[in-house]
């Protein structure tokens, strides 16, 4: 018989807030984290974006960690492991110091080979890679090269550190599907505890290379011309399923989540945001970059995630976008959600967290869903901010910035990345 998985904790670090309660604030206040770059290599170098949304005057030690730690951890691992801090705190475990291995702790209450972890990332180290690779080109001398530089830089970095840092000995499994890699990270977590594998999975994603001095991270997307151009007005730049929309924004950091079987969680009388009911995944077999415009695979993504969960399309009452703001993506999914739910599509109301934190990467996916857990827990849902000017072929109930009291019970959470990875949450108020 399949466990019931439950939200018991969440954590977050993020372009409007680095930890869960400044995120929250920020979400109804409609903060925009995204800010104009000045750096010579933006300024000097024809860079048609430069803007990002990056995370300011992050501190390691805010999640525990000595400056000497710190300096063998890549950036996208430091904000893995603060956010983690964060969520396990937030779940009311209390950590331990391992009495042989300096830095590790011991989250006490739970058995520590029935403590998971799984961590998305899209692009892991790659600040560290291009550092470390550009100085051994360069120079052809190892000497100046970190001696840690490939545990730093390998994609699985952030999700051995999570575990090594709070001594879990469950499963440890890095996911790397592009934008999607954290919502498959919580799906593939939720899946480890509904079967009883495990009790407890710090479930997320993490990325950290919006904030590159030599902006290497912007100038892929920039290539791909993708990103927006909005450089006068950076505050505005990220505009989900408005007509005036240019593209997205890169973003950084991390969303982890503390999932639990539901009886584990009651034991140690936890609070609970929301329940996880579901969760389906895909692909669009398409093409590298883009959703396929037939919404096909999206639409059969969403049939399946809620017949996995018992539920039926009229019980759909609040929807957490991808909502890039870029024209295919925004166009697409408005198109989908029309498709599944006809006129009741008036009735849903949409919310696209990227217009405040920038597209994140795969710390995306977990930000939204914690808002999402959030909202379902307090009745109030997040702002799309920036949304000014409707968009005839996004016809979907934008929640258009300001926060909407409003008391919903089951959510679908969608997100997609390149190469054609599509998945769906479902999640319920409990």
């Amino acid at each position: 018989m399949a466990s019931r998985v439950v939200i018991t904790g969440l954590g977050v670090v993020s372009p409007i807030g680095c930890d869960r309660n400044e995120f929250w604030q920020s979400c109804l206040a409609g903060r925009s984290g995204v800010r104009r770059l000045e750096t010579p290599w933006v300024t000097e170098t024809g860079l048609t974006c430069q803007i990002a949304a990056t995370v300011p005057d992050f501190d390691a030690e805010q999640a525990g960690l000595s400056r000497k730690q710190a300096r063998v951890l890549d950036r996208t691992s430091l904000f893995a492991i603060g956010a983690a801090d964060d969520a396990l705190r937030d779940a009311g475990f209390e950590f331990a110091e391992h009495p042989e291995r300096r830095g590790q702790l011991k989250v006490l209450g739970v058995d520590s080979l029935r403590l998971a972890t799984i961590i998305g990332s899209g692009m892991g180290g790659i600040t560290t890679l291009e550092i470390a690779h550009a100085i051994w080109r360069e120079s052809r001398s190892k000497v100046a090269i970190k001696r840690f530089s490939l545990p730093m830089l390998i994609p699985n970095a952030p999700a051995g550190q999570v575990a090594i840092r709070f001594g879990a000995r469950g499963e440890c499994k890095a996911v790397s599907t592009a934008c999607a890699a954290g919502t498959m990270a919580i799906g593939d977590a939720y899946r480890l505890v509904a079967t009883g594998e495990a009790d407890v999975v710090l479930a997320g994603g993490c990325e950290g290379a919006a904030a590159d001095e030599d902006a290497f991270g912007i100038l892929g997307f920039e290539r791909l011309h993708t990103l927006s151009r909005r450089n006068d007005q950076p505050k505005r730049a990220s505009r989900p399923f408005d007509r005036e929309r240019d593209g997205f924004v890169l973003g950084e950091g991390a969303g982890v989540l503390v999932l639990e079987r539901e009886e584990h969680a009651a034991a140690r009388g936890a609070r609970v945001y929301a329940a996880i009911e579901a969760y389906a995944s895909n692909c669009d077999a398409y093409s590298m970059m883009q959703l396929d415009e037939s919404g096909e695979s999206v639409c059969a993504l969403i049939d399946s995630a809620l017949q996995s969960a018992g539920r039926s399309r009229d019980e759909v009452d609040y929807v957490s976008a991808h909502g890039t703001s870029t024209l295919s993506n925004d166009r697409t999914e408005a198109t989908v959600l029309r498709r599944l739910f006809g006129a009741r599509t008036d009735d849903i109301p949409v919310t696209a967290l990227k217009s405040m934190t920038g597209h994140c990467i795969a710390a995306s996916g977990p930000l939204e869903t914690i808002a999402a857990a959030k909202s379902l827990a307090e009745g109030i849902l997040t702002p799309t901010i920036n949304y000014e000017y409707p968009d005839p072929e996004c016809d979907v109930d934008v929640v258009a910035n300001t926060p909407r009291q409003r008391q919903a019970n089951l959510c679908l959470k969608l997100s997609y990345g390149f190469g054609g990875h599509n998945s769906c949450l479902v999640l319920s108020r409990t």
